[in-house]
């Protein structure tokens, strides 16, 4: 790993503790979300070449609650940063954006959701979120939701999948290095267009765990591991109830879009 990428780590996470300094809620989602989750998985992240596609981590995202917007904002301008003012016009609710104070790289923050093709919410509150099951990062759940909600989901984000996996058990609840089955598939029973996202993505991860196997990239190992976590989730989701909404679009089909269009940007 570069320098630049070390740094970009450090940055993450040292903001992250001084949030937690000042009482807020800021967690680390993304690329580097799931580096830090699964820290003790180095080896398999560098034999994945994860940065090859982009040689460096470009940016730092977090998700924080609505209700500390404005605090979030003064602790990112006390380190340096400094607020992207034309996005602060378009997402201001949702969204800020803010330039390290070298312009080394960019802080994306996203309020109470993550919203790209599907979306993926985190509460608006302290007392009614999510940010407070991990001390760093989103929840496991959350990190892997972020990945399975990317319509043509690309490499890069497969590979994070396969580090995720690896890192986290798939159980019926939340929990440290776990990624919470039983949610998942509540979530997904009410919403058939973010289910059949899903569950394409979850396949094409195990299209590509087989290639890399081949390519000797991943040992037999982790690819039982990941093979079962995915099988594990799957039987999760496939056996939870469906709701009337979910099968009133299950009608429709794929004829019918599942997907929002979201501007390109690097995950």
């Amino acid at each position: 790993m570069e320098a630049h990428d070390l740094i970009i780590l450090e940055d993450a996470v040292r903001i992250v503790k001084e949030a937690a300094k000042r009482g807020l809620y800021l967690r680390l989602l993304g690329a580097i979300g799931i580096k830090v989750n699964a820290s003790h998985h180095d080896d398999l992240f560098n034999r994945l070449d994860r940065l090859a596609s982009e040689k460096k981590f470009t940016d730092i995202d977090f998700a924080a609650y609505s209700d500390q917007r404005g605090r979030v904002r003064g602790l990112l301008e006390s380190l340096g940063y400094q607020v992207n003012q034309h996005a602060l016009l378009l997402h201001g609710n949702t969204r800020m954006l803010f330039h390290h104070p070298a312009k080394e790289y960019i802080t994306d923050v996203f309020f109470d959701k993550l919203e790209f093709s599907h979306a993926v919410h985190f509460g608006k509150s302290p007392q009614k979120g999510r940010l407070h099951l991990n001390p760093l990062t989103v929840s496991p759940t959350d990190l892997l939701l972020e990945k399975v909600q990317i319509h043509q989901i690309n490499e890069k984000d497969i590979k994070d999948l396969i580090l995720l996996l690896t890192a986290n058990v798939v159980a019926d609840s939340e929990g440290p290095n776990t990624v919470n089955g039983k949610y998942v598939a509540t979530l997904f029973s009410d919403d058939w267009e973010f289910w059949y996202e899903a569950t394409i993505n979850l396949q094409k991860t195990l299209q590509f765990l087989e290639r890399y196997v081949k390519e000797k990239l991943v040992g037999e190992e982790v690819r039982a591991t990941v093979s079962a976590r995915v099988q594990d989730l799957l039987r999760f989701i496939n056996s939870e109830p469906k709701t009337k909404r979910w099968e009133k679009r299950s009608k429709d089909g794929p004829k019918k879009r599942w997907w929002r269009d979201v501007e390109e940007r690097s995950r």
